[in-house]
């Protein structure tokens, strides 16, 4: 049992530490969105991507580990949780302190990388509408721009001009 807390301890630990290097990277994420930088935020989401990967890889060495301690508490290891091992831990306070400790740091590490990916969503779906606003904005302008065209005698000017492709290919 002994190796198995380490093992989780340790499982812990490294995914902690891959969450808070995520953090830069989201904030870099937020100042990429605010300028436009598309090419940075495709930069950033690359490196976002292959540690996200890594955590992934983690995430599942920890469940198996928590499968296995489980097991030798005699409890359901689809339904265990880090507090119910901390609590069975109360014979071995130095574990059960390590284990709370890395507990409550992912806990505020993850909270704190959730603040920051929803700040993100925040701000893509306003730029997004953004776009969806600008897009209609256009769209009218060349709907109208038909009936606003006047000879030099001020009468309408038969006719819409053609209506082509939203851009100009020829620039």
């Amino acid at each position: 049992m002994a190796s198995l807390m380490e093992e989780l301890i340790d499982t812990l630990s490294s995914e902690e530490l891959l969450y808070r290097e995520l953090i830069p990277v989201g904030e870099e994420k937020t100042r990429a969105i605010i300028a436009n930088d598309l090419d940075s935020l495709q930069e950033i989401t690359v490196r976002e991507r292959e540690l996200v990967d890594k955590t992934a890889a983690l995430e599942k060495k920890r469940e198996q580990v928590a499968v296995d301690i489980a097991t030798v508490l005699g409890r359901d290891p689809k339904t265990i949780t880090l507090e119910q091992i901390a609590q069975a831990l109360k014979n071995q306070p130095d574990d059960q302190a390590k284990l709370q400790e890395v507990h409550d740091r992912l806990r505020r590490t993850v909270t704190r990388l959730q603040q920051i990916n929803n700040q993100n969503k925040n701000l893509l779906k306003e730029s997004m509408e953004m776009v969806e606003f600008n897009m209609n904005v256009i769209r009218s302008t060349r709907m109208s721009s038909g009936s606003s065209n006047y000879s030099s005698d001020a009468s309408e000017v038969a006719g819409m001009a053609p209506q082509h492709g939203m851009f100009d290919a020829k620039q």
